[in-house]
């Protein structure tokens, strides 16, 4: 059976839908399947549409692409970031479309905000489609790409996929206290998108000789950047409003890498003091980690979190956090579980240090009836009681 073709797209805040059906190079792989590291709720175009037999593949699973999975033209890939930013580096695309920058004076493009895996598709092409966006800022360390070596370019501005911050509530700002209080000066630290990671940022700003080494960054961490807080910042996609990307090449220490380098296990095990601040959606006594499935079905993928986590374990004074309230649904549902009942994201070899409004406590120490005290401890007092009787139910 012939495999169907595959096009690279580029995502994140770079993803060149609205050229898409510009393109003549792409008429003939209108049903072919379009893989990117696209991001759930960010990322919110159909590329199965494109084609009558067309289909997305990516990393991540999401709500809205749930009715495309069901008739069979979603392909949810069951990959780490890294693992995914290596099926890139080995694959072959019949083509990649990049979203980049007006040429330099020299013909070099810019692949701007998001360089987590163009760079290392563009070799894997075999027809190179180009989407000049003025709107995509030329960033420090961002790969270029020569203009001359594309098949096709297609010029079309259009405004850059955008992100909207949400504040912190009282459970996230009382978390964002606790992880705080573990970070020390000269830590380099990571954390994820979302209400939790957001809002961390602000919460270091009296810390020191910080550095950030993340796979993405987005609106709050700007101003300290601007600040100068931070000795380095390393990162492979930005992710924010208009105003943050107009700023963004102004930013002291950025450097743009892809995701072979941020999310690569052996790198991060050699950057001292490694703090990875990552969310997740429950935790059972075991200390295993559910971050991909909310009531039984996929809502995200494992994305950088196994990637980071696992960095942090062997950092020299690294910090592996796992974040999450204690409770769901007005506090009628305990995250913290007995046993899983879906496929972890991290195993109970994985787990670090586990925070929620209640408190934090490391894991690593612990064994197996230590750890699950301590998960107790960390549940919301009208859970405890439930959760201990069904560790002791379960010998």
């Amino acid at each position: 059976m012939t495999e169907r073709p595959r096009v690279f797209v580029s995502a994140s805040a770079a993803e060149p839908f609205a050229a898409a059906p510009l393109s003549r190079r792409l008429e003939p792989l209108r049903s072919a399947t379009f893989e990117g590291g696209f991001i759930p709720g960010v990322n919110g175009f159909d590329w199965s549409g494109l084609g009558p037999q067309a289909r997305m593949a990516g990393p991540f699973m999401a709500p809205a692409w749930r009715p495309i999975a069901e008739a069979g033209r979603y392909e949810r890939l069951p990959l780490t970031y890294h693992g995914f930013a290596r099926r890139v580096a080995a694959a072959s695309y019949a083509a990649g479309l990049f979203m980049v920058t007006p040429p330099d004076a020299q013909g070099l493009c810019s692949l701007g905000t998001t360089v987590d895996f163009a760079p290392t598709a563009f070799g894997r092409c075999a027809v190179r489609i180009a989407v000049i966006n003025p709107a995509l800022p030329r960033l420090p360390g961002a790969a270029t790409l020569p203009l001359a070596a594309f098949d096709e370019v297609i010029a079309h501005e259009s405004p850059l996929v955008e992100y909207a911050v949400r504040p912190p509530g009282p459970v996230e700002t009382a978390i964002i206290g606790h992880i705080a209080a573990l970070i020390p000066d000269g830590a380099t630290v990571q954390a994820g998108i979302g209400r939790l990671g957001d809002a961390v940022w602000a919460a270091l700003s009296d810390r020191s000789d910080l550095s950030i080494h993340s796979g993405m960054i987005c609106d709050p961490v700007a101003d300290l950047i601007a600040e100068g807080r931070f000795r380095q910042v390393t990162v492979g996609s930005l992710l924010g409003s208009r105003a943050f990307y107009a700023r963004a090449a102004a930013l002291p220490g950025l450097t743009m890498a892809p995701a072979l380098y941020t999310h690569d296990v052996a790198v991060l095990a050699a950057i001292p003091r490694f703090a990875a601040v990552n969310s997740v959606l429950e935790i059972d006594l075991l200390g295993q980690v559910n971050a991909e499935w909310l009531d039984g079905q996929a809502v995200s993928g494992p994305g950088g979190l196994p990637d980071f986590i696992r960095g942090a374990h062997l950092s020299p004074g690294g910090l592996p956090i796992i974040a999450l309230g204690a409770t769901a649904r007005g506090g009628t549902v305990s995250r913290i579980v007995p046993r899983l009942t879906v496929p972890p994201t991290l195993t109970s070899i994985d787990a670090g240090i586990v925070v929620t409004e209640h408190g934090a406590v490391d894991l690593r120490p612990l064994d197996r009836e230590g750890r699950a005290m301590a998960l107790i401890r960390l549940a919301a007092p009208d859970h405890q009681a439930d959760l201990l009787k069904a560790w002791q139910a379960q010998g």
